[in-house]
């Protein structure tokens, strides 16, 4: 990609993130080898079969009795594909992300908007499908917060772990995730079972079917920062960036025990040269059993260098929870200072200067080779 496509890029990230007058972008990373956070691939091993939406029985019952039941269950009236004795061991072994539409024929008949592959509502043999994936846990992962997290699935999905229904995502773009740790087997196996209904569209484009996103295992301390609850902005009295940067930093601590939870919350700054430039520690937080507590942080950044297209200058935040002198969690977040402000007459300005805002029409659309 030349230069004058990623600068367009760019800006695009800019135009939709500019809601506020000094916001900075933010990417979350994360946990280091340090804490007892980890962010595991669920990418590989999987098995996949098609379904059908007219026949039950090539379904493997899906609709049938106890379908949805919400714990789990064995004996003759259980759907025999959520069972962890089900012999999957002649479906086809996939890895994610995965899309099983493109390799499905052409047919004239069928929408063209979704490169004539023969998916959708008139083709229930191709529209459902299945996949299965066996994995192990350690017994030292007991007491810990388990999620597994899709970063997409087209379309609508449900997802169960050893028998137990996990929930029903019916969006094809958002990513979600489902709380795992009350119904996994610690010390042996567990397996995972998602049935992908690509029956019907969202869009006028191709899209694709399944698992086309990478999967994701969480684990946790009981005690530790909420899902994607943390967010950088900044207020410049300067556009220039002449003046410091004064940083307002939120996160939640989430408490996810039978106890309240007593601990420390450590902020730290690096530059992009890894450098410590600031480094805070509130006081003591309490956070009640089930519950969240969320902590705001005022953080001056002297002299910063500004985030542009020509010097994308990225700062990290470091975020610990101590407990007893303890991390018992850490995540990093990645973020630039810059200003951005709209003048109905001038336009747009980046840190103080013009700039003209240039798109494309950018479609998810890959019909020759597929969405994942």
């Amino acid at each position: 990609m030349n230069r004058k496509l990623i600068s367009i890029a760019i800006v695009i990230i800019i135009f939709t993130a500019a809601y506020t007058f000094n916001s900075v972008a933010a990417k979350v990373k994360p946990g280091t080898a340090n804490s007892r956070r980890e962010h595991l691939s669920m990418d590989y091993g999987w098995r996949f079969h098609l379904g059908d939406t007219s026949d039950m029985t090539r379904d493997f019952g899906f609709g049938s009795s106890r379908t949805f039941a919400k714990t789990g269950y064995s004996g003759r009236r259980s759907l025999a594909v959520l069972r962890t004795d089900f012999d999957d061991s002649n479906w086809r072994m996939v890895d994610l992300p995965h899309d099983w539409a493109v390799e499905l024929d052409f047919d004239p008949r069928a929408d063209r908007s979704h490169g004539f592959k023969t998916v959708g509502r008139l083709w229930s043999s191709n529209s459902i499908g299945w996949y299965r994936k066996t994995f192990e846990l350690p017994e030292s992962d007991e007491g810990k917060r388990l999620s597994i997290e899709f970063d997409g699935v087209f379309r609508d999905s449900m997802a169960w772990l050893n028998g137990h229904l996990l929930g029903r995502h019916m969006s094809g773009y958002t990513s979600f995730r489902y709380d795992i740790g009350d119904y996994a087997n610690y010390g042996g196996e567990n397996v995972l079972v998602v049935r992908v209904d690509a029956s019907f569209f969202e869009g006028w484009f191709y899209e694709g079917a399944g698992i086309y996103r990478h999967a994701w295992l969480l684990k946790t301390e009981p005690l530790h920062i909420a899902h994607r609850s943390t967010f950088v902005s900044s207020h410049m009295k300067d556009e220039a960036g002449d003046v410091p940067a004064d940083l307002q930093i939120k996160t939640e601590i989430a408490n996810d025990s039978d106890e309240d939870s007593a601990c420390l919350l450590v902020s730290t700054i690096l530059d992009a040269d890894g450098k410590t430039i600031i480094e805070t520690q509130t006081e003591e937080i309490i956070v009640k059993a089930w519950e969240k507590n969320e902590i705001t942080r005022h953080i001056t950044v002297k002299n910063p260098n500004l985030w542009s297209i020509d010097t994308p200058y990225l700062y990290r935040l470091i975020l610990k929870v101590k407990k007893r002198d303890t991390i018992v969690d850490e995540e990093e977040t990645v973020f630039g200072i810059r200003t951005v402000r709209f003048d109905a007459e001038k336009g747009f300005f980046l840190n103080g200067k013009p700039l003209k805002i240039k798109g494309v029409c950018c479609h998810h659309d890959h019909a020759g080779v597929g969405s994942a």
